[in-house]
Formats: structure tokens, sequence, C-alpha cells
């Protein structure tokens, strides 16, 4: 198979409970500069619906060797006689976030590493970066890969830490942390020993490549809270070839100025979308004249971030706005259950939606009932229109219970703390992991992935299985990082139900229940990893996918602390993901 790569273009396409305003301030983002004048200075730029068609085809002919600058040498070599220059140009196309242009190609490269890997071929068993990088590479694509075989580099002792650099050292790191069994010891252990050792090599500044240094201290900051596309800002900040010195021989177009300005140019092009989608939330959000309550959580703009920062495909427009109106209603309407409204009127939300047909303003009792039904009500009714034509057929009424599962599970937990109701850890978790939103939004959004998604895929246990672990991940997260006000309002969480688990228990500390919440949520996104790269279930991988990149929301926003409600770290991303183009 000669390797070469042509490049498809990607289609853009009535006892009152307090109200919450002192906790959930309606965040402000005035520091942002109006979306109108950075819209009119960024069409300089680029021009949003079109790809930088030009770029695409100079790249096109390098990649095939047509150019000044030919790539002829390499693509004259089979592909089996380069894995570690086509692994190294997999991993960079990935970070860069302009894989999905050559996504055929990169499969075709996997697949002859994988028989590559079975045959223990030289070419990858005898260089510590390429034999780890084809672990990871593969894993994560479904191919079934032990770990033992890295097994010979899970104690530093056995590894020469002379003859390696950080960006080995690096890559074992990648690789290990791609585990996804309580088994797999080796790679535990390496993840220890690489963790220590770039710790150290910070500590002691020992890096003296300051790109290197940065991309060093972002992966140990929070490896599995990297969404997505801020992965992809950051690594386009930190561009470097020099890293990949055996890469450089074979493609050296990668490391000059057109691949670059080309994958900026897309950063940009998508980065523009996404703004256009904002001014389409903001337009639905006042529609629905959310912006006239007076409690909860004005979480329009982390909406579109997340989302944003998790689906990066242009074509994909209509999954995030789905998946960002609905982070929107499950917010407003878990804060009118908590502290928002009475009890009267969190009960008569339910029961609008199991009735599910509108009313005349006198029946709703308020307005805020009034303005949050009909806000979801008129919301899912389009949605569920536009999914019959995604998917050939209706899905009203899946979608619609949706809803009503997770209202009913916001009136128990009500009436769990109104009441005190005792409640054993395993009570409380198999109703909070449903009322954390992971699954109401996922499944919302994913009718329009251009997958037809049959009943058998919807109700199938490996569905519930994706939806638990991935919502077990949130959930417990969100509590580590929200049981101190959490206590002080007398709702418990998974922490404090852990403390009254081992009263009894003297020794039994805050910390231990803090780590015990923070090792179940480990051991829950290990068994949601294990089902998204197995090959050949009832889910398309597609599909699969969007489940880890939720995780990754939640990592990202309970890593030490709660950005979803006060986001600090979240201003400074939003900046770079949503409003900032990456320099030319």
């Amino acid at each position: 198979m000669l390797l070469t790569f042509n490049i498809t273009d990607a289609t853009l396409s009535h006892g009152v409970i307090l109200r919450r305003r002192e906790n959930f301030p309606r965040h402000a983002f005035q520091i942002f500069p109006a979306i109108a004048a950075t819209k009119r200075s960024f069409n300089a730029v680029c021009s949003l619906g079109t790809p930088p068609t030009d770029l695409i085809g100079k790249i096109k002919e390098k990649f095939n060797g047509k150019d000044d600058n030919p790539l002829a040498a390499a693509a004259a070599i089979q592909s089996a006689a380069n894995i570690p220059s086509s692994l190294c140009i997999i991993d960079t196309l990935q970070r860069l976030g302009v894989d999905r242009y050559f996504q055929s190609e990169i499969d075709s490269i996997l697949e002859e590493t994988y028989r590559s890997w079975r045959e223990k071929d030289s070419e990858i068993y005898s260089d510590v970066t390429t034999h780890a990088m084809a672990f990871r590479l593969l894993r994560v694509k479904g191919y079934e890969v032990s770990s033992e075989e890295l097994a010979p580099y899970a104690e530093q002792e056995r590894v020469d830490l002379q003859t390696i650099d950080v960006a080995t050292v690096i890559e074992l790191y990648r690789a290990a942390q791609e585990r996804i069994s309580e088994e797999e010891s080796s790679l535990e252990k390496l993840l220890g020993w690489t963790t220590t050792f770039l710790k150290q090599q910070l500590l002691t500044n020992s890096i003296p490549d300051n790109k290197l240094h940065k991309q060093v201290e972002y992966y140990l900051k929070n490896y599995h809270g990297i969404l997505d596309r801020m992965g992809v800002r950051r690594n386009l900040d930190l561009y470097d070839i020099s890293h990949y010195r055996s890469l450089r021989a074979w493609f050296p177009n990668l490391c000059n100025e057109d691949f670059l300005s080309f994958a900026r140019q897309d950063f940009n092009m998508c980065q523009a979308q996404h703004r256009e989608e904002l001014e389409q939330l903001q337009r639905w959000y006042s529609d629905c004249r959310l912006d006239t309550l007076k409690f909860g959580r004005n979480v329009l703009r982390v909406a579109n971030f997340l989302t944003s920062a998790i689906i990066g495909d242009p074509e994909l427009s209509e999954v995030r706005i789905v998946f960002a109106q609905h982070i929107i209603l499950v917010t407003l309407i878990d804060d009118l259950f908590d502290h928002g409204g009475t009890k009267q009127e969190s009960y008569k939300i339910l029961e609008l939606v199991k009735e599910w047909k509108e009313k005349s303003a006198a029946e709703y009792g308020c307005e805020e009932v009034e303005i949050l039904f009909t806000a979801v009500y008129n919301t899912v009714n389009e949605v569920v229109e536009r999914a019959h034509a995604a998917q050939g057929r209706s899905v009203k009424d899946f979608l619609i219970k949706l809803w009503v599962q997770i209202l009913s599970i916001f009136k128990i937990e009500l009436d769990t703390w109104s009441d005190e109701t005792e409640l054993s850890l395993d009570e409380y978790l198999s109703n909070s992991w449903v009322s954390i939103g992971c699954r109401i939004c996922i499944l919302m959004s994913m009718q329009f992935m251009g997958i037809k998604l049959t009943d058998e895929m919807l109700l199938s246990e490996e569905c519930i299985d994706l939806c638990r672990h991935v919502s077990m991940v949130d959930r417990l997260l969100n509590d580590v990082q929200t049981f101190e006000k959490e206590r002080k309002e007398n709702t418990g969480n998974s922490v404090s139900l852990l403390l009254a688990a081992n009263k009894d228990d003297s020794a039994f500390t805050e910390e231990e229940a803090i780590t015990k919440a923070k090792e179940m949520a480990e051991w829950n996104r290990r068994q949601l990893m294990k089902i998204v790269y197995i090959k050949g279930n009832k889910f398309p991988r597609k599909c699969r996918d969007m489940f880890l990149k939720v995780c990754r929301i939640g990592c990202y926003l309970y890593a030490s602390g709660d950005e979803f409600t006060s986001p600090q770290q979240m201003m400074e991303d939003m900046k770079s993901l949503v409003y900032e183009p990456v320099g030319e």
C-alpha cells in the first residue's frame, strides 16, 4: 500500500424553598467583545462555510508528490516500512484537528500497523516511541492490543532514560492513560513512573524547549479533561515539528507554513461557525423568554462553549445546538426544583410534560412555570419534527419520555431531601445518574449525527450502560466538588452518604470519602472506554464516541472546582475557543 494522502472537503455545515440567585450567579461575560464586531474583523481571515480550498488543493498536491517540495520519495515507500513516520503523521493530524480530511488514509495505515503489531514487526517493537504510539492509536481505534506488550516499560528501572527523551516519555504516559481494565497493572505502573518523571522534569526546569515544557504541563494538569477542540487550540499554539525528528525527513510539508496555515484556517473557520451557533442560541433563548426568569443559572455561553469544545465536525452544527439547548433547559428546571420555586411549581412542570399539551396562561399557575414548560414544549416539538426528517421515522414518544424520566427523578430527589429521607449510596446513585442530565442531552442531539438510530439501539443494554457510565463519572466528580455547599444546604450527595455509611469507623475521614468517590468515577470511566473501544457493538463508533466526549466534560468541569456554576478557567478557554482566532 502506497503512503499517499488525499484530502477531502468536509462540509460545514406552598412551602417556599429559598431561591438560589445568591449561589448561582447569572454569569456575566462582559469581558468578551461583541459578536458582531468580532465577526467583522474575522471575515478578512476566512469566509464562514467555505473551506480554504486553495490551501486544500495545494496541500493535496504535496501529499501526492506534485509540488516543488515533493513527497514522491516517501509515497513510493511501502507504509509497512514507514510505520514510525506514518503513526507520527496520524498523531500530528489528530492533534491539529484536521484528521477528518484524511480518515480513509488513516484507517488504511492503522490496519497495516495492526498487521505488523500482530507479527511483532521490528519497525514497531524496536522503538519505544513507535511502540507506545502504536498501542495508543490502535487501542483507541478499537483494535485488540494487549497492554502486556508494554510491560517492558512498566518499571522505570528497566528503561534506559539515557537513550530516550522527554517526547518519548510523553508517548509512554499517553499510552498508559488508555488503561481500560483493573487487571492492566503494567499500564498502572507505567502511568505511575512517567507521571512522576514528567513532574520532576517540570519541577527542576529540565525541559529547555519552552513549547514542550508547556505541553507537559498541559497533559499533567488534567489529561482526561482535555476537551477535543481545546486540545487542538493548544496544539496549534505549541506546534513544533522539531519534536518529531523522524517525521521531518519523510513529510517535510508538515513543517512548512502552508500546512500550519491550513490547520489554523480550518480552526478559525470552525470557530466562526461556533459564533454563528451562539447567535442562534441567543435568539432561541430570547424567543423562549428564558432571559426574563428571575432565578437560576444562565449557562447559555457555557453550553455553547462545551458543545463546541467536544463536537468539532463542522457538519454537526445541529447536534451542537440541540445539545446546548438541553443543557440550558435541564439546568434551569433543575434550579427550579432545587431552590427556584415551590414544590407545587416543580410538580406542575412534571404534570405538564406528562400531558404534553399547551394550556391557557391561567392554568400554568405562575409565569415561571409557563416560560419553562413552553420552552421545553416548543423546543422538543421542533426537535421532533427535524429528527423525523433525519431519522426517517417518528421519535416523538421516545424524546418526550426522556423528559418525563429526568423530571420524575428531579421530583424524587426533591421529596427525598425535603422530607429528610435517609438513603443508601446505591439508592442515591440509582437516581442521580439520570438527574445529572447526560443521557437526555446525548440522546436528543444524537438524532442529528447522520446515523439511523433504531429502537433496538436506543433501548439496548449497551445504550443504557453507556448512559449510566458517563453519567456516573460526571455525577461523582460533581459531588466531590459540591460536597461542602450541598452539606450546608442539607442536600446529600455521594460523599456525604459515604461518610454516613462509615460513621462507625472513626478512621474514615472526609478525604477518604472523596478519594473513594473519585475511584468510583475512575472505574466508570474505564468501563465506558471499554464499551466505546470494542468493535462490533450495536451503536456505531461515531455514536459511542459522543459518550466519551461528554465524559471529558465532567473531568474538565470538576477537576478542581465547579466550573459549570462558577466558571474561572472556562472563561479563558472560552475566549480562545470561541472568540480569539488562531494567529496566522
